[in-house]
């Protein structure tokens, strides 16, 4: 497998300007209501990275609410200057440190609320981290966690797609899946967690479970001249979105089985083309789909 750049925080290829269009602002609206989320006064944000989430919760809590973000990754946890400067003169006390979301260092019973989004995902072992975010939660505190469904995105049509056969459509997901075994056999968690949250809550006794999906879509069609195609398309064209990282791929596969080894080298020579095919046809402005995708908000109370 490729080294990890060591300049570079877990995940960091998706924490572009794209991300900050992963929320409609009315649907962000209902949630924080419906969760009555003004009624806040300390929240715990577990492995925040560059700090989204973090930023797009606050201006809904209490005025001078405690907010509390961690991440075990030091790019993250060491100097996050957007985040902290976001923080800068602001009533919220804003404290930013090292936690591992499966050993998180505080008492039990410390938050009136704690999230994460899109983190559960990465861990070996999500069960204890939903288990440590439950005890550092005070009693009819809220737990918010938001993971997706990654494997949807391989039926997903776009305007390339829709000529596939069954027999193409049938060999992306088995690739996508095989992957994701791959990656859960390496111990860096599921791709698609999202569809096993409630259980995984009902598991730990969570009371009030409550599943919504994000109403969020980012269609890209031409000119691709809007704000959120725009970062989309910086997103694909410099996070390598479309790129095959196959040296990453075969090391999945070899996790998943020696079994898959003969599909993943018959994949390669199959669809060697393949992204070079959709970036062609981005810029001739012959792309096109609705960019929809299935990420989960699964709520409870302790």
């Amino acid at each position: 497998m490729s080294e990890k750049d060591p300049d570079k925080g877990h995940s960091e290829e998706f924490f572009g300007d794209y991300r900050d269009f992963w929320w409609n602002r009315p649907f962000l609206d209902l949630t924080a209501e419906r969760l009555n989320l003004n009624t806040v006064s300390s929240m715990l944000d577990v492995g925040c990275g560059k700090g989204h989430w973090t930023r797009i919760l606050a201006p809904y809590l209490q005025k001078d609410a405690e907010i509390t973000a961690v991440d075990n990754d030091k790019k993250w946890h060491l100097k996050n200057t957007e985040l902290e400067h976001y923080f800068s003169g602001k009533a919220q006390n804003f404290t930013l440190m090292n936690a591992d979301a499966q050993k998180l260092p505080f008492p039990d019973n410390s938050f009136d609320f704690v999230t994460c989004q899109t983190v559960l995902i990465h861990l070996p072992e999500p069960q204890k981290a939903i288990k440590e975010m439950k005890r550092v939660l005070k009693s009819n505190g809220i737990l918010l966690c938001v993971e997706p469904n990654n494997i949807i995105q391989s039926l997903t049509k776009n305007s390339i797609s829709q000529k596939d056969s069954i027999e193409e459509t049938l060999d992306h997901i088995k690739y996508r899946l095989i992957i994701e075994k791959g990656k859960r056999k390496m111990g860096q968690g599921d791709n698609s967690l999202g569809d096993l949250l409630p259980g995984m809550f009902a598991m730990e006794e969570l009371k009030d479970i409550e599943v919504r999906l994000s109403d969020k879509a980012i269609a890209m069609y031409p000119p691709y001249d809007n704000e959120e195609q725009v970062a989309t398309l910086k997103q694909w064209l410099q996070g390598g979105s479309w790129k095959s990282n196959t040296q990453k791929d075969i090391d999945f596969f070899s996790a998943a089985g020696e079994q898959y080894m003969p599909f993943y080298f018959e994949y390669q020579e199959k669809y060697s083309s393949r992204d070079s095919h959709i970036m062609g046809a981005l810029q001739r402005e012959q792309y096109h789909a609705a960019g929809g995708s299935l990420m989960y908000l699964v709520s409870a109370r302790k």
